[in-house]
C-alpha cells in the first residue's frame, strides 16, 4: 500500500498492535512453543540497487537496450537464487527465493529498470530523495504520471523530509540508502566523470570502495554489462577504487557472484548454522558453579541467582519492546517484530546458556582440582583411609578430565562468543533498519563468503528490507526514543555487570591473600614452636607435623585455583570493558539529545552505538580464543 511510505495513514494504537503481535503467538509465555518450531529458516532474497544517468545523458534510443539488459539480469539472478534453495533446502524455508530492486525513481535508468523489474516478476522499493509531492517538482507531469504508477506498485516507499526540493546533499543520502538496501548495484553509466554530488559516477565509487558489486550497463549501448568488483582480485585491496578495480562479463560471473553472496557456507561452518536454525527442544538442564560462585563472592545475592538456562522468550520481549513504536508499519514492523525478535530471542538465549556452561566448567575444573590436592593430602591425617583417598582423588582427576574433553569437544567458548556476536548484529539491525541501513556488503566482513553469523545477520536483513516511511520529525522521534531506550538499557547491563565482576574479582583475590596469610602463619607457628618449645606434639588426634603440612600444601593450592578461576574469567578487564562501555554510552546518549533531531545526525549515532556495542566482542574473541578450557595445572 502507498499510504506505508508516503501519505500519512490514520493514528493506530500501536500499544495495542503490539499486544496483539504478542497474543498471535499465545502470549509471551506462547513464544517458547514458537520458539521450539522451525521457523528459523530465513527466506532466501537477494536485493539489486539501480543507480544511472537521466535524459539527455541517457538517450532515449538506449532505453530498451537498457531494460533488456537488466530483465536478463533478474532472469538470471532468479534462477540462480532457485538452484541455491534447491541445494540448501535445510537452511532455507520453504517460500520460495525473491528477488528485490531497491530504486529513487529518478528519470531515467531509475525508472526503466523498475518497469523491467516488474515484468520480470521481482518487487520493487522504492528509496525518495524526498517526500512524493516535492520529489514531483523535479519531473514534468507526463514523467511524473509514469514514476507515480510504479510508486504504487511498490512494496514500500520511503522519503526522507529532511531537505528542500533539489538539494544534492538528498540525492546523495538517497544513494547511500540504496548502497545499504542491496547486495549488488546495477549502474547504468556512460563511464565519464562526476557532474555533481551524488550523482551516479559518486555512487559507483562508493560501492566499489565498501566491496559492493556493481554491474554496469554501458548507457550508450555499445558495450556488454561488465562487472566491477574488488572480489575478483586475487589479493582483495583493503579499499578499492574505480579506476582499479577488476572487471569481468557480467552474465558470465552472475551465477557465480550471486553464490558467493547468497549460498551459505560450508563445513563446519554450515554445521553450526544448521544447528541454530533447527527446532530446538527446551534447554532444562541446570549449571551450578558459576551461579554459586558468584553468589559466594557477594557479586549477586543468592535470591537473585539462577540455575536455569536463560529463556528465549524473555529476550524476544525485550527487543519487541524497543520496537514497539514499529509494529503498525506493516511488513517492515511484522517482520522486525516477528523473524528479527525471534531469531534475535533465540541467539540471545542461547548465547547465554553456552556462557553459563563455559563458565560453570572452568570454575568447577578449578573448584575439583582443589578438592583433589585435599584428599591427596589428606592421606597424612587419615593414614587407615589412604585406599579410599586415593580413589577418590582418581575419580576427581577422571571428572576433571571427562569435563575438559567434553568442554572442549562441544566447543562451548566458541558457541558462546558466535552466538552473543549474532545476537549483537540482531539487536543492532533492529535499529538500524528503521533508518534504511542493513549494510549487507559491509566492509568488516570483506569481498567473500563470510561465516555463518554474518550470513545469517544477511540473510535476516534481506527479508527485513525498507521501512515504509516518510522519514519526517515524528518518524525520527520514534527512532530516536527507540535508540535511547536500547541504549539506556545496555548502559544499565554494563553498570551492573562492572560493579558485579569488580567485587567477584576483589574477593577471590582476598580469599587467595587470607590463604597465603594461612600458609605463612601456619610456617612461623610451627617454626617458632619447634625452636622455642621443642618437637611438636599432637593437637587432638592428629599430630601438629602433619596437620601444618596440610595446611602449608593445601593453602598454596586453594590460593592457586582461585587464582586460576580469576584469570580464566577475565574478571578484572571484564569489569573495566563494562565501565569503559557503560560510560561511552552515558555520553552517546548525551549527544543524542543535545543534537538536532535528523536523518544524518541519528546515521552517525547509530554507526556510534553499533561500534561501542560490537567492540566489546571482539575483545571478548581475543580473551577466550587463545584460553580455551584446558586442564588445571
Amino acid at each position: 500500500m502507498l499510504c506505508v511510505g508516503l501519505t500519512p495513514c490514520a493514528e493506530t494504537d500501536r500499544r495495542q498492535l503490539f499486544l496483539m503481535a504478542i497474543s498471535l503467538d499465545g502470549g509471551i509465555g506462547g513464544v517458547r512453543n514458537d520458539l521450539a518450531s522451525d521457523r528459523f529458516r530465513p527466506r532466501l532474497a537477494l536485493r539489486f540497487g539501480i543507480t544511472g544517468h537521466r535524459p539527455p545523458r541517457l538517450k532515449s534510443e538506449h532505453h530498451q537496450h537498457v531494460r533488456d539488459h537488466c530483465a536478463q539480469l533478474f532472469e538470471l539472478a532468479a534462477k540462480s537464487l532457485s538452484d541455491i534453495v534447491k541445494e540448501h533446502p535445510d537452511i532455507f524455508s520453504s517460500e520460495p527465493a525473491e528477488t528485490v530492486l531497491v530504486s529513487s525513481l529518478a528519470e531515467g535508468a531509475d525508472v526503466l529498470a523498475a518497469e523491467a523489474a516488474l515484468a520480470s516478476g521481482v518487487r520493487l522499493a522504492v528509496c525518495l530523495p524526498f517526500p512524493a509531492e516535492v520529489y514531483a517538482k523535479d519531473f514534468g507531469e507526463a514523467e511524473w504520471r509514469s514514476t507515480s504508477s510504479l510508486l504504487e506498485q511498490s512494496e514500500s516507499a520511503m522519503g526522507l523530509a529532511d531537505f528542500k526540493g533539489g538539494d544534492e546533499a538528498a540525492y546523495e543520502h538517497a544513494g547511500r540508502l540504496v548502497l545499504s538496501q542491496s547486495d549488488i548495484l546495477i549502474a547504468v553509466w556512460d563511464g565519464e566523470a562526476a557532474r555533481g554530488r551524488g550523482g551516479t559516477t559518486q555512487v559507483i565509487a562508493e560501492a566499489v570502495a565498501l566491496h559492493q558489486p556493481v554491474i554496469h550497463i554501458d548507457a550508450s549501448g555499445q558495450s556488454p554489462p561488465e562487472l566491477l568488483w574488488s572480489g575478483l582480485h586475487d589479493v582483495v585491496p583493503d579499499r578499492p577504487s574505480l579506476d582499479g578495480v577488476e572487471r569481468t562479463d557480467a552474465r558470465a560471473a552472475l551465477p557465480r557472484l550471486i553464490h558467493a553472496l547468497c549460498a551459505p557456507p560450508s563445513g563446519e561452518e554450515k554445521a553450526a548454522l544448521q544447528k541454530f536454525v533447527r527446532p530446538h527442544p527446551p534447554r532444562r538442564e541446570r549449571h551450578f558453579a558459576w551461579p554459586a560462585l558468584l553468589a559466594a563472592t557477594g557479586a549477586k545475592k543468592l535470591r537473585k541467582t539462577s540455575f536455569d538456562p536463560p529463556k528465549p522468550g524473555d529476550s524476544v520481549e525485550s527487543l519487541r519492546n524497543h520496537v514497539e513504536a514499529f509494529v503498525g508499519h506493516e511488513r517492515f514492523g511484522a517482520k522486525l517484530t516477528e523473524e528479527v525478535a525471534r531469531r534475535f530471542g533465540r541467539a540471545d538465549a542461547e548465547a547465554g546458556y553456552f556462557a553459563l556452561r563455559f563458565r560453570s566448567s572452568f570454575v568447577a575444573n578449578f573448584a575439583l582440582a582443589g578438592l583433589a590436592v585435599m584428599l591427596a593430602l589428606s592421606g597424612l591425617l587419615f593414614p587407615d583411609a589412604k585406599k579410599w583417598l586415593i580413589t577418590a582423588e582418581l575419580i576427581v582427576i577422571l571428572v576433571i578430565i571427562i569435563n575438559t574433553h567434553g568442554a572442549n569437544r562441544s566447543n562451548l567458548h566458541q558457541q558462546w562468543l558466535n552466538l552473543r556476536h549474532l545476537a549483537e548484529r540482531l539487536r543492532l539491525l533492529a535499529m538500524s533498519a528503521t533508518l534504511g541501513q542493513l549494510s549487507l556488503r559491509a566492509v568488516e566482513d570483506g569481498t567473500t563468503q563470510p561465516g555463518w553469523v554474518s550470513w545469517y545477520a544477511r540473510a535476516t536483513a534481506r527479508e527485513l528490507g525498507l521501512a515504509g516511511q516518510i522519514f519526517d520529525q515524528a518518524y525520527l522521534a520514534n527512532v530516536r526514543a527507540s535508540m535511547l531506550e536500547l541504549i539506556d538499557d545496555q548502559a544499565a547491563y554494563h553498570e551492573a555487570n562492572a560493579h558485579s565482576m569488580h567485587h567477584a574479582n576483589h574477593a577471590l583475590h582476598r580469599m587467595g591473600d587470607a590463604l597465603f596469610v594461612g600458609t605463612i602463619l601456619a610456617c612461623l607457628a610451627y617454626l617458632g614452636t619447634a625452636i622455642f618449645v621443642g618437637k611438636p606434639g599432637n593437637l587432638g588426634p592428629f599430630g601438629v607435623t602433619e596437620l601444618v603440612t596440610f595446611a602449608t600444601a593445601l593453602f598454596p593450592a586453594l590460593a592457586a585455583a582461585l587464582y586460576g578461576i580469576r584469570m580464566q574469567g577475565d574478571f578484572a578487564a571484564t569489569s573495566e570493558r563494562s565501565a569503559v562501555i557503560a560510560r561511552q554510552l552515558a555520553q552517546l546518549r548525551s549527544a543524542i539529545e543535545r543534537d538536532p533531531l535528523s536523518y544524518e545526525r541519528l546515521i552517525d549515532r547509530s554507526r556510534r552505538l553499533g561500534e561501542i556495542m560490537l567492540a566489546e566482542i571482539h575483545q571478548w574473541r581475543l580473551h577466550y580464543e587463545t584460553r580455551p578450557l584446558s586442564l588445571p595445572g
